[in-house]
């Protein structure tokens, strides 16, 4: 199959991400809500300047060409995550960044304190929307304040594109950071090789690790286990800090239908990252887990020396020379405690995330090879002799598990029963617990669960 592409072959092969990306260069495209509540690009025709802009594409830089040209010259090279100056891990000591944020408030911290320093004059990043009832819970906005950057801290899992603040950007002059997910961050940096104005505006990108994204369903799903039904969820915090429980037992806050409560996460169905629900089909051809074009990459510390630690805590990749030299000033002074961490514990702070862009990557190439359509150019090859029979058999099920999601919650939603999403998808959770843990483990664990649900009636 031709290593060429069209926006076509990027949309109808289900690989757009709902960047906006082409839209900021063309106003022809659109981008909008699908009937799944994913973001989603529709042109009729496309050119050149589309596709090189799009994270999607084969026609731009890849990864490793964009992150080479920041940072080949002053960083050291890890295959799993890219360039790298140092690497740390931990969280803020100063203010109350640490208790506002997901994990351990350095991205709040790190955006606050460029704006004091002088370094940046906005700050573009994803903030809970003010009109919630045109259908978007959050949008990206600007902040140009320390008081507007903390109010959009905490994590977001949610769509969201950009096509509007890149409009923003090109008619307000001024130094800016982007905040995104790897994807975003990408074409980000494409368009900044597209088109001058965001070379000379856009100072700085700052990386979320990520899993994946998440359809807006994701949200109404936890809304509608809680009480509040599709359509009326008005707010929602999906990370807030549980004390007494472990770093990954956070909790979720949500609101509407006159209602408000927040319940542990581990209580909603879906709740399982590893089993995609709600997960966008371009999350499947992605090889970058913690954006390997951005100045600074910043995730959970999901290491064994941290779990266990309610406050939070983050691991932080830096790559940029001014950034650096901003967080040793801090490390030095006290303001944020973060220690040196390994090339391998970085790594292992998000195994699972790597394990399924490199390995399960790896087949999904393979499958779509098989089948003799197009796929993105992506830096992993295809392959499936190199990977054990039961990792084969749980990337498959697990990608049907994310297609499914998407579909299987439309039929519940049009016939107003959450029970007809959760009958659907829990047969495939069972396969997947089957091919995870061994029929004799996984059917003893769902008896366990059955019975300790029936003795608390």
């Amino acid at each position: 199959m031709s290593e060429s592409n069209n926006l076509h072959d990027v949309i109808d092969g289900g690989y757009c991400i709902g960047c906006g990306a082409c839209k900021a260069v063309d106003p022809t495209v659109s981008i909008g809500f699908d009937e799944y509540g994913r973001y989603q690009a529709a042109a009729s025709e496309a050119g050149a300047k589309v596709l090189n802009v799009c994270p999607f594409s084969n026609e731009g830089m890849d990864e490793d060409a964009i992150s080479q040209g920041f940072y080949g010259s002053d960083c050291r090279h890890d295959f799993r995550f890219g360039y790298y100056q140092s690497l740390f891990a931990g969280h803020v000591c100063e203010g109350q960044y640490r208790e506002l944020g997901a994990s351990g408030g350095v991205i709040t911290w790190l955006l606050a304190t460029m704006l004091k320093e002088g370094l940046v004059d906005h700050v573009l990043h994803v903030k809970q929307a003010s009109h919630p009832q045109d259908g978007c819970l959050f949008k990206y906005m600007v902040s140009s304040t320390v008081e507007e950057v903390a109010s959009g801290a905490k994590s977001r899992y949610y769509p969201i594109e950009i096509s509007g603040i890149m409009e923003h950007v090109r008619q307000h002059p001024g130094r800016y950071v982007f905040v995104g997910i790897p994807c975003f961050v990408k074409a980000v940096r494409r368009l900044m090789a597209a088109e001058l104005v965001f070379a000379e505006r856009i100072e700085f990108c700052v990386g979320l690790v990520c899993g994946h994204l998440k359809s807006a369903a994701f949200a109404d799903s936890f809304a509608w286990q809680a009480g509040i039904a599709p359509g009326g969820l008005e707010e929602i915090d999906f990370r807030v800090k549980l004390p007494g429980r472990s770093a990954g037992d956070y909790g979720v806050r949500l609101k509407g239908a006159g209602q408000e409560c927040t319940r542990p996460v581990r209580s909603f169905a879906g709740a399982n990252w590893g089993h995609n629900f709600f997960r966008y089909g371009a999350c499947d051809y992605c090889d970058d887990v913690f954006a390997e074009t951005a100045d600074v990459a910043i995730g959970d510390a999901w290491l064994p020396k941290y779990q266990q630690d309610d406050g939070g805590n983050s691991v932080v990749i830096v790559r940029n020379g001014v950034l650096g030299k901003l967080i040793e000033n801090a490390i030095g002074s006290g303001r944020i405690a973060l220690s040196p961490l390994s090339p391998d514990d970085m790594a292992l702070s998000q195994a699972g995330g790597l394990r399924d862009r490199r390995e399960g990557l790896g087949y999904r190439l393979y499958l779509k090879q098989k089948q003799n359509v197009w796929v993105p150019r992506k830096r992993i090859p295809a392959q499936k002799s190199e990977i054990p029979l039961k990792r084969r058999l749980i990337y498959k099920n697990r990608s049907k598990m994310g297609a499914a999601s998407h579909r299987y919650w439309k039929t519940a939603v049009d016939k107003g029963s959450f029970g007809i999403f959760s009958r659907k998808m829990n047969s495939m959770i069972f396969l997947d617990l089957v091919l995870y843990k061994g029929l004799m483990p996984t059917l003893l664990s769902v008896f366990h669960k059955l019975t300790k649900k029936f003795m608390s009636r």
